[in-house]
């Protein structure tokens, strides 16, 4: 049997380091997670396209305010 935990939390602030992640809520309440070196650069890979993406939206609604 598998056994899936779900957290959330509310972003305050992230530290990377060698051994992975360590994400903090507004509360000071700590998300562990540990990550080999490859997988801290699939990460990367992850979130550099999802800002690439944000900031194509955003350019483009900016574009749009102008032209109306």
């Amino acid at each position: 049997m598998k056994v899936v935990q779900e957290v959330s939390a509310k972003f305050n602030s992230v530290w990377i380091g060698w051994s992975g992640l360590i994400f903090t809520d507004a509360h000071g309440n700590k998300i562990v997670i540990v990550c080999t070196d490859d997988q801290i650069l699939e990460i990367e890979k992850a979130i550099v396209r999802m800002g690439d993406s944000i900031r194509e939206e955003r350019r483009e609604k900016a574009e749009e305010d102008v032209s109306e």
